[in-house]
């Protein structure tokens, strides 16, 4: 595939999947004003069609492929992920059973999961270390690491609108914000198996993709170096992040500009890990 833009989709997809998630389950729900979940679905649906437009044309470089299928399988699936969030936002911004649109939206982050199985497959086909399996889990451990970091910035503003909410609930974000730290740290060692950019090709291919990777992402160990420095620093956040969640009050305004600089470090650290992805 087109790794760049595969690799842009896979991002999106992940903090998308990871964010929803989050969303939906995080015992925010029913603690909070329905306008939370309505501004969360909202960034997912625009992540997840970003995510599926991102895609678009790296699934058309397969046809004729035996990954074509798993492509347009993989893109279907992100647009009814796009689809469904975007109708869970709806209907809880409309006098309609809250319900409803919590279903709306696990049945939408249902799909986005779904989306990992043939994007995994693809790249199980293209003769990826560890098969599938490993695919799926380095999909998985992103997810974790780009929505439990998202989903904390978001939640953070929300206490500029519920100013008298309960700290716990940060306090908690914080705690996942730990553990999508190791998740990413995982994420990136399993990325190692996977070769470095342009590694396993020669002549023509190898010039084709030399010119989309800057010299450094090509150069061996390099991409992990890169993912694992960011994560240090995103570790320092975490601790941090903790620490001004249990203090509450003004404090988690602090804690929410950590999330400023965990947002834009952690895309980082994956974009590092996935370029060897494919």
């Amino acid at each position: 595939m087109e790794a760049p833009a595969a690799v842009l989709a896979l991002v999106l997809a992940m903090t998308a999947v990871g964010g929803a998630a989050l969303v939906w389950f995080f015992p925010t729900w029913g603690a909070v004003r329905h306008g939370y979940e309505v501004l969360s679905a909202t960034l997912v649906a625009l992540l997840a069609w970003g995510a599926w437009g991102s895609l678009r044309a790296p699934v058309r470089t397969l046809e004729a492929s035996a990954s074509a299928a798993d492509g347009r399988l993989a893109l279907q699936l992100l647009l009814a992920f796009t689809v469904l969030s975007a109708l869970a936002a709806l209907v809880l911004a409309l006098p309609l059973p809250a319900v409803l649109g919590r279903v709306l939206g696990v049945l939408g982050t249902l799909a986005g999961l779904g989306a990992f199985v043939p994007l995994a497959a693809i790249r199980a086909t293209r003769g990826g270390a560890g098969g599938l399996a490993q695919g799926i889990a380095e999909l998985l451990l992103g997810s974790l690491l780009l929505g439990g970091i998202w989903a904390g910035m978001v939640l953070g503003h929300w206490y500029l609108v519920e100013r008298r909410l309960s700290n716990r609930y940060m306090v908690t974000m914080a705690w996942a914000n730990v553990a999508a730290v190791a998740a990413g740290v995982a994420s990136v060692l399993l990325s190692g198996r996977n070769p470095a950019p342009c590694e396993d090709l020669a002549g023509a291919a190898f010039e084709t993709c030399a010119r989309t990777f800057s010299p450094i992402l090509r150069i061996g160990s390099m991409t992990l170096v890169l993912g694992l420095g960011v994560l240090a620093l995103i570790a320092l956040i975490a601790g941090f992040n903790v620490k001004l969640a249990r203090e509450g009050g003004r404090s988690i305004q602090a804690s929410t500009g950590m999330f400023y600089l965990a947002v834009i470090l952690a895309p980082a650290a994956e974009f590092a890990a996935k370029v060897r992805f494919y």
